[in-house]
């Protein structure tokens, strides 16, 4: 409660004028940085307020130009050290917000309720990972080299642990240069390991996605277990792997 109550303090003095909402006004707060999108086509990256189903208000960070004609809100951001942790080492299914009242790159959660309620919004289709998004660019991205788009239809799992590898039809998929679209790639998630690919695991399952010069046991995304330097999100300890949910902007 006492963390609550410090979140929509900080909010109040910084983002928000503090006023009381009619509900018609209410039904047109922000959920999605896709919403935020729709309403202003020209608007640029940043940090934005948004609201949760409860219509509570938390500070969020909106990418609108990386990739056109989308719109993302940032869930996750963590260095590779924090990423290799036993604490971020799980699935989305469970619950480990860190610094959400000040997003940043290197050490940043959702709650799952937060993340449920960006999921769960009519204008979220999609969810990916991206590398060492720079939020000084006003792109965020200059391509899209280590970078992954998947579609919640086509993997709904992104809040579950499915202790699994799940065939999955990606949008696109770029690993050191390496990419595919419309290809199957086995996702995995667990109780002690975040969503990621396995590399191997791709080579030989689904639609055999083949990424030359891999590191034995090389996973890609998340869980990091083994790591090659020339994948960028674990080049070094200050390069990043980022989370997002978002969807197409009409």
């Amino acid at each position: 409660m006492a963390s609550y109550i410090l979140c929509y303090f900080l909010l109040s003095v910084t983002v928000l004028p503090f006023v009381r909402l009619e509900e018609s006004e209410l039904k047109q707060l922000s959920k999605t940085c896709v919403d935020i999108a729709t309403a202003d086509p020209k608007v640029k990256n940043g940090y934005f307020t948004l609201h949760d189903a409860t219509s509570k208000p938390y500070l969020a960070y909106c990418d609108f130009h990386s990739d056109p004609g989308f719109a993302w809100t940032l869930v996750e951001s963590l260095s590779l050290p924090n990423a290799r942790s036993s604490t971020f080492r799980k699935s989305f299914y469970y619950n480990i917000p860190s610094n959400e009242c000040t997003p940043n790159w290197s050490h940043y959660r959702l709650s799952k309720v937060r993340m449920t309620s960006l999921k769960n919004s009519p204008s979220s289709s999609h969810f990916r990972a991206t590398c060492n998004f720079n939020s000084q660019d006003p792109k965020g991205l200059q391509n899209r080299r280590d970078y992954l788009r998947v579609s919640f239809c086509a993997y709904n799992f992104f809040l579950q642990a499915r202790n699994v590898h799940t065939c999955t039809t990606v949008d696109y998929i770029n690993i050191r240069g390496h990419s595919c679209s419309k290809c199957s790639i086995p996702l995995y998630s667990s109780n002690s390991y975040h969503l990621f690919i396995h590399l191997p695991q791709a080579k030989a399952a689904c639609s055999r996605y083949t990424v030359p010069n891999m590191v034995s046991t090389e996973d890609g995304f998340g869980h990091y277990h083994r790591i090659n330097a020339q994948f960028s999100c674990t080049a070094n300890s200050t390069a990043t792997t980022n989370w997002w949910i978002g969807g197409a902007v009409f």
